[in-house]
């Protein structure tokens, strides 16, 4: 599919250079971008080439863009004023992301039809981690294991935690979370390849999904809606590998489980770890999940002198040696 032509003008060459970077670096986005600092420069392009969204900075606005033939007009506020008569106005003084999400947001509102990315010839691998014993370091785990795919391979990370933490220990908000996926691929299921473009988050070269504020949003999620979601993520995104970092609260865990290529349990010792763990295993046998077992790798990690304090910097130090030897020999081993 040709992409169609987002252009941006702004006379400030660091912050045009800048969403310019982090525009190129959205890979399944839906857009070629040319960039201008000159409004003359801008007019030549848009009157030669068919340009779909022109994102102007408001110190560079003149009325007459208005009347040039772009599908979408959107102003970079930077007074706090309303400009133009009929541009959309997005604030510029917001994080590069807030900026996509608004664009592609507006942009998937006033379309009509907008047709669905398939991408085909490779399939999306789900790791699943989940143990029954707490405090064991699960969440460290599956990120540091996603950061490190995630150098080599286009990496999906989702946390299906009751009380992630996410945005405390990023020390951010975050406008969307998962149950907005949800809501798109239920009710704009032909649009959710943009939107989902526009959701995802990046730590340290790892995507990822922000997990849900409230797990009571989640409670009537079924198993079946999740394997669906991450079957669609699968056909409409170019990810190798999804982490799921799952827990017990998770409706249907057991059905998404069976559905994970690789799942690892880290245990600990202990002699209630271990009574919990045995128990989890009669379960699943029990209610012939067995080939659960079949797939899974428990693990007891050894001692860290050091873990990394902030979840950027999970890819460095012991840990993150371990868990590459793990990657080598548990993930692309299994996979020949």
């Amino acid at each position: 599919m040709v992409k169609k032509v987002l252009a941006l003008c702004d006379k400030e060459e660091d912050y045009l250079r800048h969403m310019l970077d982090y525009l190129e670096k959205k890979s399944r986005q839906p857009f070629t971008v040319r960039a201008f600092t000159d409004v003359d420069r801008l007019k030549k392009f848009v009157e030669k080439n068919e340009t779909e969204i022109l994102m102007v900075s408001e110190s560079s606005y003149r009325e007459e863009l208005e009347e040039w033939p772009v599908k979408h007009l959107l102003v970079l506020n930077e007074s706090g004023n309303r400009v133009g008569r009929n541009a959309e106005n997005i604030s510029k003084y917001q994080s590069s992301e807030g900026i996509y999400q608004a664009v592609i947001g507006s942009y998937v509102e006033k379309e009509g039809e907008i047709p669905q990315r398939i991408v085909t010839g490779r399939q999306m691998k789900i790791i699943g981690n989940y143990s029954p014993v707490g405090r064991c370091l699960q969440t460290t785990f599956a990120l540091s294991m996603g950061q490190i795919l995630a150098k080599k391979h286009k990496t999906l990370y989702l946390n299906f935690e009751a009380y992630s933490g996410f945005g405390y220990l990023l020390n951010r908000e975050f406008p969307m979370d998962i149950t907005d996926v949800l809501y798109y691929f239920r009710c704009e299921k032909d649009r959710l390849s943009y939107r989902l473009e526009g959701m995802i988050q990046t730590l340290n070269g790892l995507d990822y999904i922000p997990p849900v504020f409230s797990y009571h949003d989640l409670e009537e999620v079924g198993g079946k809606d999740w394997i669906d979601l991450f079957k669609e993520i699968e056909k409409i995104s170019e990810y190798e590998y999804l982490i799921l970092d799952l827990s017990d609260g998770m409706k249907g865990l057991f059905d998404v489980l069976r559905e994970c290529f690789r799942i690892f349990t880290i245990v600990k010792e202990g002699n209630i770890a271990e009574a919990k763990l045995r128990q989890y295993e009669a379960v699943i046998q029990s209610m012939d999940y067995g080939d659960i077992a079949v797939k899974t790798k428990r693990w007891m990690l050894p001692e860290f002198h050091r873990i990394p304090y902030g979840l950027e910097q999970l890819t460095h130090g012991e840990m993150a040696a371990y868990i590459k030897k793990i990657i080598e020999e548990e993930i692309y081993g299994h996979e020949s």
